[in-house]
């Protein structure tokens, strides 16, 4: 990090303190510890190969770096669980611990030594710089658990110049720089070359104010103070990216902010991660002044600065698979959880069971669709299959279901228990989200001035679950932000001229209520909900939740309700369940990551019947001019199919067959083919001479109160009926007998002219 001293660009950092007392000590263990840790790469060989035919394949390191200089790729990750297995582990280890920055100086330098010594073929006159990488099984069991993933919370003071293991999420990514790892001055007097070690990170190096090369050639004068020059020519270079790093959103109490912390790293680790990629990093824990773009005191200004800035020394990278292959995130899930999945997907009512262990504490009967709505949020968890044609274009495998209807009936906690069992979620609610909050934001750095991007709830949901409440007080400008993400599952940035692409693979559960409060069956869910068509298509179920008024159900509800709050059947209902949350929680993992089925021959038939019946009837009703606000398009089939896979990818099967589609097709119908009938008015009531008279003299009172090319809101037609004595349900009713008339015409904000 360059800074100006006098006139003299200057390198500050600290340097490991040597003396001529200790030189042979130093130089003693430098090579001890390099000799052991090139015994380490040559002799280490994995257990499981033992039995292979050839017994050379059992060196996974000297292998893998034989293999790496072959291919021009000059490093090696090392795993700190096998280095615990090898007799010389333990010294090495702790070496590791005490001195990270030391010890991966003096390891690297083992490379190159074993570089020359293996005489590997190369094009270089000499051994090339090598880098060495870490990984860690930090959650995997029957592990000292000497290298457990520790919460960002806890990195404080005492865990300074370690080495530590954390899990988090990248929120943000600069974009990639070049730092001089060695640095070539030259005096503008003697013209003498001096070499200068800049350490990584944010570190730097002194550059000495005084010239000795005229001395040493046997010239009587001295150079002058502050005689060098930087030789950008001959100086080298690495690259380096620094992110932001934080916490895992599931792992954030409530009511807390998200811990962050920058995170640096380089050479064959840069442009390893993006926003909204989970990882987990072995790194050094270390403590600098300040970061490229601070402001840093003068030479004049005595002392130094107590105040440090933490970051984090990046020296290893393990992406978790959510990011690649998508699966859901870094659940650890030993062998013998995997046996038991194997025989659980094997029971014939594991799709019954897991229905069940979905919100069980959320009490259903027969007369609402409770049931329903359960089957589809499992669904929703396990997703469907990802697909990706020749030509590079991807269909989506992931399920969004909206919840809509009467305050007052789980939908809220329906979310939050999705929020609990998806192995990756977001919970966040319309009217505290705004289009940046929930897609991306561009961020500029007050340090440097440069423009970053930050990833919102869909990006850092990537493969899971984001659950967005009160969705229909979002604005409307915000809910448009999500329309690409929902179908296209990307988002993309066009501002202060950084254009780029992000993922967000990821379902959407949504809960809505109706503009007035409650649902009426009277009237259409577009006029109740300000949705549009395009966001509408875009859910692969709706749901119309309503509170039916049931004496039966009542006093089912009260009861469940009332043994809730004395405690009795809330133990009931988590004994009852037949899997429990933590176990729903890897199971929806391990079948995400494992499974991909396919549809069979007669699942595709029976999809494609059903596709034409459905479309034959939409047009003969548009016909009728009866058209649907929510279409049956291409995207309901996909919908369909997806909806399949998932019902397929509980059972573990890698074929969709027939009782999956018909299930599918089930769900369906009773969902969104149900909320598009409802539409077009289907169910409405028939009415006695009375209400017929009652209904035309509201349209009386309508056309004298609104003349011609006026307007009126629909609610103030509706307030204004009540005031002359007609039935609010019956002055709904009169206002859209009107409207499929056209003698009053829908405007945008529910606002109706008289035609």
């Amino acid at each position: 990090m360059l800074q100006e001293d006098g006139n003299i660009s200057v390198l500050e950092g600290p340097e490991r303190a040597d003396d001529g007392e200790h030189d042979a000590d130093w130089k003693l263990e430098d090579d001890m510890v390099r000799k052991k840790f090139k015994k380490f790469i040559v002799e280490y060989a994995h257990k499981d190969l033992s039995h292979a035919q050839e017994t050379a394949s059992a060196f996974i390191y000297l292998n893998t770096f034989k293999q790496n200089c072959a291919n021009g790729s000059y490093f090696l990750t090392l795993n700190l669980n096998h280095m615990e297995r090898h007799e010389d582990g333990e010294l090495l280890l702790h070496r590791l611990k005490q001195q990270p920055s030391w010890f991966v100086e003096e390891c690297e330098k083992g490379l190159q030594e074993l570089f020359t010594e293996l005489d590997i073929p190369s094009d270089r006159p000499k051994a090339p710089d090598f880098q060495l990488q870490f990984t860690c099984d930090a959650n995997m069991e029957g592990t000292s658990g000497t290298f457990k993933a520790m919460p960002l919370r806890e990195l404080v003071s005492s865990e300074v110049s370690r080495l530590i293991v954390v899990q988090g999420i990248i929120v943000k990514s600069d974009v990639p720089k070049h730092k001089a790892g060695k640095i070539m001055m030259k005096c503008t007097n003697c013209e003498n070359l001096k070499a200068l070690h800049v350490p990584k990170g944010f570190s730097g190096t002194i550059v000495p104010r005084g010239c000795d090369g005229n001395v040493m050639r046997g010239g009587a004068e001295k150079c002058p103070s502050n005689p060098f020059q930087v030789q950008t020519d001959l100086c080298t270079y690495y690259d380096e990216h620094i992110v932001k790093l934080q916490e895992l959103p599931e792992s954030v109490p409530v009511g807390e902010m998200p811990r962050s912390v920058t995170l640096v790293v380089d050479r064959y680790l840069v442009d390893r991660c993006t926003a909204g990629t989970r990882l987990t990093v072995v790194g050094i824990f270390s403590a600098s002044e300040g970061i490229p773009g601070s402001v840093i005191a003068k030479n004049s200004e005595k002392g130094t600065n107590t105040v440090k800035t933490s970051y984090i020394l990046g020296l290893g990278l393990d992406i978790a698979q959510g990011n690649t292959s998508g699966s859901s995130g870094a659940i650890p899930i030993t062998k013998e959880e995997e046996e038991r999945f194997v025989m659980m997907s094997k029971d014939p009512e594991i799709r019954d069971k897991i229905f069940k262990s979905i919100a069980p504490a959320i009490c259903a009967s027969k007369k609402d669709l409770t049931d329903e709505v359960k089957k589809s949020v499992a669904c929703l968890l396990f997703g469907g299959s990802r697909n990706q044609m020749p030509d590079g274009t991807r269909r989506r495998g992931d399920i969004n279901v909206l919840l809509l209807g009467d305050p007052s009936t789980a939908k809220s906690q329906f979310l939050k228990f999705a929020q609990r069992s998806a192995p990756i979620a977001v919970y966040t609610s319309g009217k505290g989200s705004s289009a940046a909050g929930l897609t991306a934001a561009v961020v500029k750095n007050p340090g440097t001035g440069e423009f970053g991007l930050e990833g919102g709830a869909m990006v850092l949901a990537d493969g899971g679950v984001v659950c967005i409440d009160e969705f229909d007080k979002m604005r409307n400008d915000d809910r448009v932000a999500i329309h690409e993400a929902m179908e296209q599952q990307t988002i993309s940035i066009a501002k202060a001229g950084i254009t780029t692409v992000l993922n967000t693979r990821c379902s959407v559960l949504a809960a809505a209520n109706p503009v007035f409060g409650t649902y009426d069956d009277l009237s259409s869910t577009a006029e109740q909900v300000d949705f549009q068509t395009t966001i509408l298509s875009r859910f692969d179920m709706i749901f119309l939740v309503r509170d039916v008024r049931d004496v039966e159900r009542d006093r089912m509800l009260a009861r469940h309700v009332i043994e809730l709050h004395k405690g009795g059947a809330a133990k009931n209902n988590a004994d009852s369940a037949p899997i429990s949350v933590e176990e729903l929680r890897k199971y929806v993992s391990y079948c995400r990551s494992r499974c991909s089925p396919r549809l069979s021959q007669a699942a595709c038939e029976t999809l494609q019947n059903h596709y034409i019946d459905i479309r034959a009837k939409m047009a003969q009703e548009k016909r009728e001019g009866k058209a649907s606000v929510i279409p049956i398009t291409v995207r309901q089939l996909e919908a369909i199919v997806r909806i399949s896979e998932s019902l397929a990818k509980m059972e573990l099967t890698e074929q969709v067959e027939l009782p999956h589609v018909e299930e599918a097709l089930r769900l369906f119908t009773v969902s969104t083919l149900d909320a598009a009938n409802r539409e077009r008015g289907v169910g409405i009531q028939t009415f006695t001479e009375e209400q017929l008279k009652e209904l035309h003299r509201a349209e009386e009172i309508v056309r004298r109160r609104i003349q011609k090319g006026g307007r009126m809101h629909k609610q103030q037609i509706v307030i204004l009926l009540a005031g002359q004595g007609v039935e609010e349900g019956l002055a709904r009713v009169a206002v859209h007998d009107m409207t499929m008339r056209g003698e009053l015409v829908e405007k945008p904000g529910l606002t109706l002219l008289r035609a």
